[in-house]
């Protein structure tokens, strides 16, 4: 019964484990990828990628807390001496999001529970987000929120960062005065995040140089530069090194713009990217300065990196553009028209690229994934209706069975209890017929009973007459005794004499006759008793011939002296054969009464 049982309760075991292993698992991940976010980022990232494409759903307190957990590992700030989300060019470097489209809804989630630093972050990472898609308007937005949110929470640094993001969007824009005040808000709010600061007054530079106030943009590159050198930032001082070189560059200082631009190529971590950007700054300037040689070595060296190298496109677009000018200045018609193709396509990509990360594809996105939670909510209710139904059928099927076991083991209990009765019955009836047996024998001795009783009470008459008739032969022996005391007198008299024993025969002849002295007393004893002492033999055989006188004589009230006298004995002797005599007459009598 044990092994069916298991049987049922084995398959439910094994069904609710199925479902909820998908569901712990996910959750182990999570919680796996929340160890990993400070240490490794795109373990973190990668991790929320594989749960968000598991069949589990997730509450949205959940997508909204795997969301910023995402965004925080790639976007939060680190350590480093430049946060990621200062720096423009970080998305060129790593895949994208899978849960950007929700950072805007995390941070609108997040202020509706009073949570404003997380809302704050949300925001702010989901308007460099849009900003990298080219959302130019939602991430304006998502800025901004992140500056009013991070103003209630009180987190200044998150605040100054939002209004760096709002400058540069405004000086895109054309607001120069505008996008100029928050970057010097941003500038004062940065505290001592020297290169994050160095990347304000940069911005503050561009700003200033484009108004064509040189004098405040070079005040500016040079604060910009101090806090890069002193924030060992080197991918600071490289932008800095560049505007340098476009200021000087504006004020046909073309000298000093290519001594800004050597002093980038001798850091020690250039690459074959930057090192494209740097060979066609050189060859710009160069080719400004009509030294037509050096321009073409440059740009000679960046027609040969641009295909081996993976740089952004915006880049190639630029280069092929500068390549082309140089060929068709150099009247090379065909090397121009076919940089030209080259910098049309390239140009229709970055189009095509933008027009991929519209809104749209950002709204298509975020419909694909909330889809996906939904049929991950479906099929998940779907698992939990049948696991439902499987419980409902197991739990039945288990009822059933344990009904069976109980149904098993009353019927048990049953055959028990009839066995019990039964045997019962039968030891009713063995004892029953018993009782009849001790009842007829209960018969049979209260029977024998009243015949002893009976029987006592003839032996007490009989007694009673034996009694009467010892009187009368005791007043008989009275007068004999009397008589042989005269005998025995005369006996002693005859004894004084031991020689003539002629004389007590005499004696004796005349009192006794022929017989013995002992048969004398039988026969006067037959004569007074007759019967007496037959029935005294049939009824004690086991009684020896001592012992039988001793009775006889008890019959008559013979004291202790005259037995002793008569048989010839001691009184000790007498009281023991008495007591012996009274043993075997009590042990009969006993055995009488219980046969």
């Amino acid at each position: 019964m044990k092994a069916r049982l298991y049987i049922w309760v084995l398959p439910l075991l094994l069904a609710l484990a199925a479902c909820d292993t998908t569901t712990r698992e996910a959750r182990r991940m999570v919680k796996r990828a929340e160890q990993l976010a400070d240490t490794l980022p795109d373990s973190t990232v990668r991790l929320i990628d594989s749960v968000l494409h598991m069949p589990v759903y997730f509450s949205e307190r959940e997508r909204m807390d795997m969301a910023l957990l995402q965004a925080e590992a790639l976007f939060g700030d680190r350590g480093t001496d430049l946060s990621p989300i200062m720096d423009d060019d970080f998305f060129d470097d790593h895949a994208d999001l899978s849960t950007s489209p929700e950072l805007e809804r995390a941070a609108t989630y997040y202020a509706k529970k009073k949570q404003y630093g997380k809302a704050a972050h949300a925001a702010l990472y989901s308007g460099f987000v849009q900003q990298h898609y080219d959302e130019k308007e939602n991430a304006m937005r998502s800025f901004k929120e992140a500056e009013q949110y991070g103003g209630l929470a009180i987190d200044s640094l998150t605040v100054a960062r939002a209004q760096y993001k709002i400058g540069r969007l405004l000086f895109i824009d054309g607001m120069k005065e505008e996008a100029t005040t928050l970057l010097q808000a941003a500038d004062k709010g940065l505290g001592n995040r020297l290169a994050e600061k160095g990347l304000a007054e940069n911005m503050l530079a561009v700003c200033h140089m484009v108004q064509g106030d040189y004098e405040k943009a070079e005040i500016c590159l040079q604060q910009s530069l101090l806090y890069a050198d002193k924030g060992h930032s080197t991918k600071v001082k490289r932008k800095v090194l560049n505007n340098y070189a476009v200021l000087y560059s504006l004020q046909k200082q073309h000298a000093q713009a290519i001594t800004c631009l050597r002093k980038i190529a001798e850091e020690p971590d250039i690459d074959d990217t930057k090192l494209l950007l740097l060979s066609m700054n050189l060859g710009d300037v160069y080719y400004e300065m009509n030294e037509l040689d050096s321009a073409a070595l440059y740009y000679k060296q960046v027609d040969t990196l641009l295909p081996e190298t993976q740089t952004k496109m915006e880049t190639k677009v630029s280069a092929y553009k500068s390549l082309s000018k140089f060929a068709e200045n150099q009247n090379n018609t065909a090397l121009a028209l076919q940089y030209w193709k080259q910098y049309n396509y390239w140009l229709n990509e970055v189009r095509d690229m933008r027009e991929q990360n519209n809104a749209y594809a950002i709204q298509k996105k975020y419909d694909y994934g909330a889809l996906q939670n939904m049929m991950n909510q479906k099929t998940i209710r779907r698992q939990r209706l049948i696991i439902f139904l499987s419980v409902v059928v197991v739990l039945v099927l288990l009822a059933f069975t344990i009904s069976q076991i109980r149904l098993a083991k009353i019927r048990k209990q049953e055959a028990e209890i009839k066995a019990s009765l039964l045997r019962f019955m039968c030891e009713n009836e063995a004892l029953t017929k018993q009782s009849e047996i001790y009842k007829i024998a209960h018969q049979d001795l209260e029977q024998k009973q009243q015949e002893t009783e009976e029987a006592r009470q003839s032996l007490a008459c009989q007694v009673e007459e034996y009694r009467n008739a010892y009187e009368a032969v005791d007043k008989k022996l009275s007068k004999a005794l009397l008589k042989e005391q005269q005998i025995m007198q005369k006996m002693a008299v005859y004894l004084g004499n031991k020689d003539e024993t002629a004389l007590f025969d005499s004696l004796r002849y005349s009192v006794l006759g022929n017989q013995e002295y002992w048969d004398a007393m039988l026969k006067i004893f037959d004569q007074q008793f007759p019967g007496m002492r037959r029935e005294l033999s049939v009824q004690h055989p086991d009684l020896t011939d001592v012992e039988q006188k001793i009775l006889l004589l008890s019959y008559v009230d013979a004291s202790r002296e005259d037995t002793a006298l008569l048989l010839g004995i001691s009184i000790f002797m007498v009281d023991k054969l008495r007591t012996s005599v009274k043993k075997k007459m009590a042990t009969k009598a006993a055995k009488t009464l219980y046969k």
